[in-house]
């Protein structure tokens, strides 16, 4: 009997991945520190950008004070130095770094800078320029503002902002302009008085070499019935090289070409007037002078009285001879101007008239509200003068203070 114990052999099924388990924990160690060094690298980087960061955000607002700043002297909130130099718009264009307002008291990379703050040091730099290059002794009616903002570490930023000095643009096509009803039939009513010498002029008051239409129409019916008028008025009443000129849609101000922009345009003013307190529901005491001209808005009917400045009535605006205004009368809505009575004072500026409904009933809401047939009706004798008048013109739409059309920075 053999007694020797019998030996099995073990074989080696998968010679092949010998070490495998050590190589796959390799890999792993190396994509853990892979990630580990990207995470190290992104925070770093993230760190240096918001250090950076910091510092871009504050020479965007030593920008953005640069702006407001400008504003302010624009306003008239910042006397002059040396004083007695109003901040026009004129004096702007003139002073474009605005030093006469501002002073230029720090110094950031070597630039002069009004300082704003000195941990860090922040500081701005300002530049006006007239894009319309209006000739001197004029003012401007637009202006751009520059303002350039320094920070810390070499950052800098730039912003730039268009500035109007009117509250709208407005360039009257006439002295009285009439916006006729979109089917055409001729004004109900239009009368110029029947005095010898009363007067409508298209001439400019302050430039006399300048002139536009007396009147002013947008259909053939109103051009007619206009003209029948004019000719049947007495010698001189109407003066000026044309004394009626018909004017086509596109010749228009943007906000007479429709209805539709008309009402869009009253509902603007209505909120202006509104954040200025000049809002009204019916006449107030007063309408403004010709050293302070206003804008003042009436919701509704109004009676004239003396005045200067922007005048807007929705309702109907009467007014006698004796009661002068310098500016510019918007009668939007009821669309009726009725002037009567004897007197002697002068209308300055122009006048608009267009009728169309501001509101209706829900059932009406598919269908077109156009502009109605308007009425102007002057009677009686008197001397009063209706004339153009640019300087009137031009305080009446400055009345409200400046108006920023756009900023961006660049």
């Amino acid at each position: 009997m053999n007694s020797k114990p019998t030996q099995i052999r073990a074989f080696d099924r998968k010679p092949n991945e010998r070490g495998a388990a050590l190589i796959t924990s390799l890999l792993v160690s190396f994509l853990l520190l892979i990630v580990g060094g990207a995470l190290i690298l992104t925070t770093s980087i993230a760190q240096g950008l918001a250090i950076d960061a910091t510092s871009e955000i504050q020479a965007y607002y030593a920008a953005e004070s640069g702006v407001n700043n400008a504003l302010n002297i624009l306003r008239g909130n910042v006397a002059s130095n040396p004083a007695g130099t109003n901040a026009t718009f004129r004096n702007a264009a003139d002073n474009p770094a605005l030093s006469n307002w501002l002073t230029y008291d720090g110094t950031i990379d070597g630039v002069s800078v009004v300082q704003v703050d000195d941990a860090p040091v922040l500081g701005f730099t300002l530049n006006v320029i007239d894009p319309d290059g209006t000739p001197a002794g004029k003012q401007p009616n637009r202006l751009i503002i520059q303002s350039t903002g320094y920070g810390p570490k070499g950052s800098k930023k730039q912003m730039e902002l268009v500035v109007s000095r009117f509250i709208f643009d407005f360039s009257p096509n006439s002295t009285i302009l009439t916006i006729g009803g979109n089917n055409g039939n001729a004004m109900t009513n239009f009368q110029i008085g029947d005095s010898e010498a009363k007067e409508y002029s298209g001439y400019d008051l302050f430039h006399p070499t300048e002139y536009i239409p007396v009147f002013g129409v947008t259909h053939a019916n109103d051009f007619n019935q206009v003209g029948t008028v004019v000719a049947a008025s007495k010698p001189d009443t109407v003066t000026g090289t044309d004394p009626i000129t018909q004017f086509s849609n596109s010749q228009l101000p943007y906000w007479l070409q429709s209805a539709d922009s008309a009402r869009a345009f009253v509902t603007e003013m209505k909120a202006r007037a509104e954040t200025n307190h000049r809002y009204f529901t019916s006449s107030p005491l007063e309408m403004g002078t010709d050293a302070n001209p206003k804008v003042t808005f009436v919701d509704g009917d109004a009676t004239l009285v003396e005045g200067a400045g922007l005048l807007i009535v929705t309702g109907k605006l009467i007014s006698d001879g004796n009661v002068g205004f310098k500016g510019v009368i918007l009668v939007l809505g009821q669309g009726e101007f009725d002037r009567s009575g004897t007197g002697n004072s002068d209308l300055l500026g122009a006048i608009v008239v267009a009728k169309f409904a501001r509101t209706w009933p829900s059932s009406e809401n598919n269908q077109p509200h156009p502009f109605l047939t308007p009425i102007f009706s002057v009677s009686g004798g008197g001397t009063g003068l209706t004339q153009y008048s640019t300087e009137a013109i031009d305080k009446a739409l400055a009345a409200n203070g400046l108006r920023t059309l756009g900023v961006r920075e660049y």
